[in-house]
């Protein structure tokens, strides 16, 4: 029997992604994915779409997930990215919160945008909505106007000088701690993982920091890692009793060398040990 294809990070329409839901869950299954979790920016809103469409495909497990940006324990302007595995997606204090974060997303969003026009960047508040449809607005939406105006061409340039933490129309957001962020999938059932770690200033130092504050393991088996980067987390891990996680981070960018669904992904071990502790956490709770 061939292993399992798995696949724990990647995003939609409903948040920075280019597939609707059913679109990405028809992607996993001609891959050969078998067990994958949606995990879109600050939102859940796709899920019921994706588990619907996953009923064609018996093969394919889906796992309800999020990711949710926090602050950096240390450093000052610098996010990181929390993973929330096996949530109860329908719990009504996490679904208030979210809600929340996205109304803050669309108030920094049209902030940056003004900003943008004082520049002299020709774009349209409206637009940028029309973009983002029914997603939390983010950075991301406002690089797709961007490239659509001829002012960059891919959206990953608007992160180097203009959207990025020191560009000249970033604006700061709300601020959630990784704790508060734990506490928060917590409170629905799931399991905290920390997202692609070696993206994170001082990343070894936010390491050793996470067992005590909650989080249950991070991203090795990472698409953008290389094989020794991987070695290495993988021993950081061991050292401080981590899950190891990973993913693809798919976002459908249609750029050349994209890493598709099931490039990369964790064993079948890592999906059994997170299951087994949103659990006990349940059982305990």
């Amino acid at each position: 029997m061939s292993p399992e294809k798995i696949d724990l990070h990647m995003h939609t329409t409903l948040s920075d992604g280019h597939l609707t839901p059913t679109e990405l869950v028809r992607l996993l299954h001609n891959r050969g994915v078998t067990v994958a979790a949606i995990s879109d920016h600050d939102s859940t809103e796709g899920l019921d779409e994706a588990f619907e469409a996953a009923k064609k495909y018996p093969s394919l497990r889906l796992i309800p997930a999020i990711e949710i940006s926090a602050d950096h324990p240390t450093e000052e302007k610098s996010d990181v990215h929390v993973l929330g595995y096996f949530l109860d997606y329908h719990n009504d204090a996490l679904q208030k919160r979210l809600r929340e974060f996205r109304g803050s997303r669309e108030r920094r969003g049209e902030m940056m945008v003004m900003r943008l026009v004082e520049q002299g960047y020709a774009i349209e508040w409206e637009r940028v909505k029309e973009i983002a449809g029914d997603a939390g607005i983010g950075r991301p939406h406002i690089a797709q106007v961007l490239v659509e105006k001829g002012y960059i061409a891919h959206q990953r340039d608007a992160f180097n000088g203009i959207l990025d933490d020191d560009g000249i129309a970033f604006v700061d957001r709300p601020h959630i701690t990784i704790s508060e962020s734990v506490d928060l999938i917590r409170s629905a059932g799931g399991v905290a993982v920390l997202a692609h770690p070696l993206f994170i200033p001082e990343y070894e130092k936010v390491l050793s920091q996470l067992p005590e504050l909650g989080v249950a393991g991070f991203e090795v088996h990472y698409a953008e890692f290389s094989s020794e980067k991987r070695t290495e987390l993988a021993r950081l891990a061991d050292e401080y009793g981590m899950i190891k996680a990973g993913g693809s981070d798919y976002h459908a960018m249609a750029y050349d060398g994209e890493n598709l669904p099931g490039t990369v992904g964790p064993p079948i071990e890592t999906v059994v040990a997170l299951e087994r502790l949103a659990d006990e956490a349940r059982s305990a709770g």
